[in-house]
């Protein structure tokens, strides 16, 4: 009996391989079902993802009390990041090309033709002004300005007061009025920077916005710019090295 058990399985594994060798199909299939693979994303919870993780950080800053307020600043923002969205599809490839005749530019120190690439980008963006206009205006009805101001420096990873930071640093010396001038200038930097959807564009603004304040504000003001930035940089190195000094332990101490 035990023999014939025996053949008896042996011949249902034969079975089973040549069914395999011959489909294969019977065994894969079962094999593949007893793995979970998760579905690919649709283009549409792409696009859900997607506004979710530009959403989620400004509601997060305004920390609004009142859900309805913040069901209606969350309507706003959905539908103004699809407007940006669509606008950049149609937009970005001639964009990056003048920002690129822009640096190009710089890099040969030809403030002119630096000058006429901005102005063809600024002439293209006048094209997105509208929904600008709109979406600070529907911020507006929900919003008080000062939370405005939060919407947008979380659009711009807080990039005026960083970059304001920085300037008080290499200029200690700025008045009150100066500092006035350059904090209006890197708001206005900001104002401009909203309406790109990438980071490399949003800090090519605030460049466009710094090269004022350093050559023509500042400069005109008496100040050497670049050898204020060459002294702030000789300043840091020696701030480093003091720190990593006063940190090391005494000479008896060390390991």
């Amino acid at each position: 009996m035990n023999f014939h058990f025996t053949n008896m399985k042996l011949l249902s594994i034969r079975m089973l391989l040549v069914a395999v060798l011959a489909g294969g199909s019977f065994s894969i299939a079962a094999q593949t079902n007893d793995v979970a693979v998760a579905p690919a994303l649709s283009a549409s919870d792409r696009e859900k993802a997607t506004l979710e993780k530009h959403i989620k950080p400004i509601l997060a800053a305004l920390n609004l009390s009142d859900t309805n307020k913040e069901a209606k600043v969350r309507e706003i923002l959905v539908l103004h990041l699809k407007e940006l969205s669509a606008w950049h599809v149609q937009n970005d490839a001639a964009i990056k090309a003048l920002w690129a005749d822009f640096n190009k530019a710089r890099g040969k120190q030809d403030p002119t033709n630096a000058d006429a690439a901005l102005a063809k980008i600024d002439a293209m963006y006048a094209s997105f002004k509208p929904q600008h206009d709109k979406f600070i205006s529907d911020l507006s009805s929900a919003l008080t300005p000062e939370q405005i101001e939060s919407v947008k420096d979380v659009l711009t990873v807080n990039k005026v007061k960083v970059t304001y930071d920085v300037y008080l640093q290499i200029f200690p010396k700025l008045t009150d009025e100066q500092k006035a001038v350059v904090l209006n200038d890197l708001k206005a930097a900001r104002e401009e920077a909203i309406d790109c959807e990438s980071m490399t564009e949003k800090s090519a603004f605030f460049k466009k916005y710094k090269i004022k304040i350093e050559d023509d504000y500042l400069t005109a003001q008496g100040y050497d710019p670049k050898q204020a930035r060459k002294d702030f940089a000789v300043k840091q190195k020696a701030d480093a090295a003091a720190k990593k000094t006063s940190n090391e332990p005494p000479a008896d101490d060390k390991p």
